[in-house]
């Protein structure tokens, strides 16, 4: 049993893929770690924040699109090269497009996010230039989940992670002695996320179609169909950020900086949960898209060995993370073990709950029944907004941590429901004949 277990595709994939997500892991704790030992509390909540407001206009301006990369070249076949590299290419003119456009209402908004969520303690023309970020971040995430379609996923799971991480501390060592004065970290950030983007395209160079490929370019891959089928997707992106970061964003509008970057300090100590599931969901998403399209008759073992991976692994880590909260905080000061220690508890049981539901949210969305997946997400979601603004102004960050573990209590529990009474591990009659067929 021990040898079918280590020869079991699946476990050693995800092993690899966890090795190299605790590298990014390892690489954005020094980034943080560094920003909060190196900066007041103040400045480090103005630059944790600047990173979540980058990340969050960056995903918004995809619309979906990352998820319908991994859709449809994870569902190609593997010897059809040249569709994926085709479709990524189109990919690539499609955010920068949306990217430009997110960009501008980067500019048109930077003044009331000065005011209302910085504290106005930003300077206004760092804050205009930061914008420039959302264009090569989404370089950064569109390369990343081309290489998790085609299975490359060590390599994807560093660059998504990894990269960043590096390129901001490559950065930031080059200025060290300057970085933290005038806030020119919010320059030095921007210029890390081009840096990272470039590398990023670089990285997946290798996989695009060579010049002397012949074959019939697909005319349904422009523009307006790319828009059309990667838009129902964008929902579950879009609200899976707000459901992590809305807490972060409403601390913001509610309290000081300072208790900004306790709580953030604190979420970004959770998110090595999530660090870890995003590991696990490398390896896991591509494949049971191919085995359902290709392999129906593996989906049913495939995907309960797949989530008792899932809950076993996050469990694990969550208790770990518990255990040693106290001493990872003290890393990043003695200010933050205080600040931090209450509200850090409560984000890791919310955070097991959400990794509870990552298989069975894939099912939803490779069996096309996303709108059942957004209507959880908004009623999530608005169970956390709701929440956040009674506790917040009731517990501070603790009230926000409070709001997270309810609305992914919601999430959970309605993702389970739905799953279970529409039957989405029950194979479509055409698959279920054409497997008879083949048996």
């Amino acid at each position: 049993m021990l040898n079918k277990i280590l020869k079991n595709p699946l476990l050693i994939q995800s092993l690899w893929s966890i090795i190299a997500r605790f590298i990014g892991v390892g690489l954005n704790f020094a980034v943080a770690i560094l920003i909060a030992q190196k900066l007041p509390e103040s400045e480090a909540g103005i630059f944790l924040l600047l990173i979540t407001y980058v990340t969050g206009f960056s995903l918004f301006s995809r619309i979906g699109l990352d998820q319908l990369l991994m859709k449809e070249v994870a569902s190609a076949h593997e010897n059809n090269s040249q569709f994926r590299g085709h479709f990524l290419q189109n990919s690539y003119k499609f955010v920068i497009l949306l990217s430009l456009v997110f960009i501008i209402f980067w500019v048109v908004l930077s003044p009331l996010i000065r005011d209302y969520s910085f504290d106005g303690e930003i300077k206004l023309n760092y804050l205009l230039f930061a914008g420039i970020g959302i264009l090569f971040y989404n370089f950064v995430i569109l390369n990343s989940t081309f290489l998790k379609a085609i299975q490359k996923t060590v390599i994807a799971v560093l660059s998504q992670n990894a990269l960043p991480a590096i390129s901001l501390i490559i950065i930031l060592g080059l200025f060290w002695n300057s970085f933290e004065l005038d806030q020119r970290y919010v320059y030095l950030y921007t210029f890390s996320l081009m840096l990272a983007g470039c590398f990023a395209i670089y990285l997946t160079w290798s996989h695009l179609p060579k010049k002397n490929d012949t074959y019939t370019k697909p005319t349904e891959l422009g523009f307006t169909c790319l828009f059309k089928k990667s838009l129902p997707l964008a929902p579950v992106a879009i609200f899976s950020f707000l459901m992590i970061f809305a807490d972060t964003i409403m601390v913001s509008f509610f309290l000081p900086n300072s208790d900004v970057a306790y709580y953030n300090i604190a979420g970004r100590i959770s998110f090595v949960i999530l660090f870890f599931l995003g590991a696990l969901e490398a390896t896991i998403y591509p494949r049971l898209l191919n085995i359902f399209k290709h392999k129906p008759d593996q989906l049913h073992s495939f995907f309960w060995q797949s989530t008792a991976l899932v809950i076993s692994i996050v469990l694990s880590v969550t208790v770990m993370m518990y255990l040693l909260s106290d001493w990872i905080l003290l890393a990043f000061g003695e200010n933050y073990v205080a600040g931090s220690q209450a509200s850090l508890g409560i984000l890791l049981m919310a955070q097991l709950l959400r990794a509870a539901s990552l298989t069975f949210s894939f099912m939803f969305i490779i069996r096309e029944k996303v709108r059942y997946l957004n209507i959880v997400l908004v009623l999530a979601l608005v169970v956390n907004l709701i929440s956040n603004v009674i506790f917040i102004k009731m517990y501070g960050i603790e009230g926000a941590a409070i709001a997270t573990l309810l609305s992914n209590a919601v999430l959970l529990f309605s993702v389970l429901i739905l799953f279970m009474t529409n039957k989405l591990l029950t194979l479509p009659a055409q698959q279920r004949t054409q497997q008879e067929i083949g048996g």
